[in-house]
């Protein structure tokens, strides 16, 4: 099949694009009257019925034209109590909303066609493709590849993408939506997300308030006055604070309201330590440098587990739905606020402790054998948001460089001569069958992601089996032996410790430099020596 090519000269370099700035939430106590709230919480109904109709209209255009989610899209003639103003409110947290379920399931189809077996030029155009937001779109351009020293690159050409491969982007979209990365029901959510267009912030000129929120109400003229009582952490956070609320209507009818603070990134910090963290099985991590900060971590866990389980064994014979029930959702709340104020304390510590100029980890997987699935989904959710909003913080506020690595096979690798076996790890314990290198699981597998990330083995989108045959790869180019071979050797070495050297019941296992070496390496340089 012929592809047609459009000779086009190259494009411009664009300018860099300023990165936005930092934006954070801060909760604040609010001393509304019982009245206040009630109108307040009026709003939320229709609130929620304008985003499920907006959200409607936006899946299908970017289904059925292809385009991308917009918040200067008409939002549509439908029956609601809420202004037009109200509804551009919607409008944005719904595109919001989109966009975030957007770049989740383009991270899923990179990880996807990584692991596909596809040809490499099929694959360049879906990641262009991907990146693009060309999911649905009835027909695309692509960069005509060149490959000068093996090194693809786009040499500013275009041509028409293959009608195949955007229907195999598009079969991989419906994939994703329907198994992998489900499309957000955001009309659930009790959270309205106000700008200023109905939820002004004004300070105070005087009382014993400082700030108010003036929000609109379904009854037009007659908006509500909401005092806001700040807090320390509030007045030293850095930014200038913005006309934008978040106001929240619990199930049971509290109110929450957050405001928002907008300031500069820190500069990169250019001095300091660079560390890298391992998710330990009996401490929240394990560094680089020996340290197994959040001991206390799990066996609280274990506590809390037993007292969940046995708080939802009785609700659900009962016939209560747990997520219905107060103290459920109380007992669920206190877990994750443990959770992210150990997360935050941690990270804090080892920063303080050894000035971090950057932090290098695994992709994130906090479930713990010991524990039960609703606790590990549990602390999944929770872990993983705390943690990623604790780097976010530290990387938008402090200047701290964040870094992922694949984690296949880490705690496999030996992080003093690279060799691979699931027989190195024993436990709590690490013993390599090569070098013989002994210390703690843990602090071996953040070794081995400090390397990875130095010697350029991240691998984000790999698959297991293409990072193994990668990282034997590297194994053998140094040691000039293959791993199987080293794997096959240390079997032998094994036997022989429970059979004599002269059996003639396994005179196969006889190797006349074995011995009673304890490692395998000083074979190896030997041999390379004669």
């Amino acid at each position: 099949m012929t592809q047609s090519v459009e000779n086009t000269t190259t494009p411009a370099v664009k300018k860099r694009k300023k990165k936005p700035p930092v934006v954070r939430a801060y909760r604040l106590q609010h001393k509304a009257n019982a009245g206040k709230v009630a109108q307040i919480a009026e709003v939320l109904p229709e609130y929620q019925r304008a985003a499920k109709i907006i959200q409607a209209n936006q899946m299908q255009a970017f289904v059925q034209d292809g385009t991308e989610f917009w918040n200067r899209r008409d939002p549509g003639k439908f029956e609601t109590k809420l202004s037009e103003r109200y509804k551009r409110s919607v409008q944005n947290q719904v595109v919001a909303g989109l966009d975030s379920w957007l770049g989740l399931s383009k991270q899923v189809i990179c990880q996807i066609i990584a692991h596909s077996e596809l040809p490499d030029e099929t694959k360049a155009d879906l990641w262009w493709l991907n990146r693009c937001n060309a999911h649905y779109a009835k027909e695309a351009t692509v960069p005509v590849w060149i490959y000068p020293d093996d090194v693809r690159t786009d040499s500013g050409e275009r041509r028409s993408a293959p009608p195949e491969t955007l229907a195999l982007l598009r079969t991989m979209m419906k994939h994703v939506r329907r198994h992998r990365v489900h499309v957000p029901q955001l009309w659930r959510s009790r959270t309205m997300a106000l700008d200023g267009t109905v939820a002004q912030v004004t300070p105070a000129r005087g009382g014993m308030y400082e700030l108010w929120v003036r929000i609109s109400t379904l009854d037009v003229g007659h908006p509500v006055w909401v005092p806001l009582k700040k807090n320390q952490f509030f007045d030293d956070a850095p930014g200038e604070l913005s006309n934008f609320a978040q106001v929240t209507v619990s199930r049971d009818g509290a109110l929450k309201v957050t405001l928002v603070k907008r300031s500069n990134r820190a500069s990169p910090v250019t001095t300091g330590k660079d560390i890298s963290l391992d998710w330990g099985l009996n401490s929240m991590f394990a560094s680089d440098l020996g340290d197994q900060p959040g001991r206390q971590f799990y066996p609280w866990l274990r506590k809390v587990d037993a007292q969940l389980t046995k708080l939802t064994a009785e609700l659900q014979r009962r016939g209560i739905k747990p997520k219905t029930n107060a103290r459920y959702r109380r007992f669920n709340q206190r877990i994750r606020e443990y959770v992210r104020n150990e997360v935050d304390r941690i990270l804090n510590r080892l920063v303080k402790r050894y000035g971090v100029k950057s932090i290098t980890l695994e992709t994130l997987d906090l479930r713990n054998g010991s524990l039960s699935r609703r606790m590990n989904r549990i602390l999944t959710r929770a872990g993983r948001a705390a943690v990623e909003e604790k780097l976010k913080s530290m990387s938008e506020t402090q200047g701290i460089e964040i870094h992922e690595v694949n984690p296949a096979h880490t705690s496999r690798e030996c992080s003093g001569c690279g060799f691979v076996s699931k027989l190195n790890r024993k436990g709590p314990h690490f013993v390599c069958g090569f070098c013989h290198k002994r210390l703690n699981a843990d602090t071996n597998g953040s070794r081995t992601i400090s390397l990875r990330r130095s010697q350029g083995l991240q691998y984000p989108y790999a698959s297991r089996q293409t990072v193994l045959r990668r990282l034997d790869a590297r194994f053998e180019a140094r040691w000039g032996l293959k791993p199987g071979d080293a794997e096959k050797l240390r079997l032998a070495k094994e036997r022989r410790k429970t059979t004599p050297c002269h059996s003639r019941a396994n005179p196969s296992l006889e190797h006349p430099r074995i011995g009673n070496e304890t490692s395998l390496m000083p074979l190896l340089v030997a041999d390379k020596h004669q």
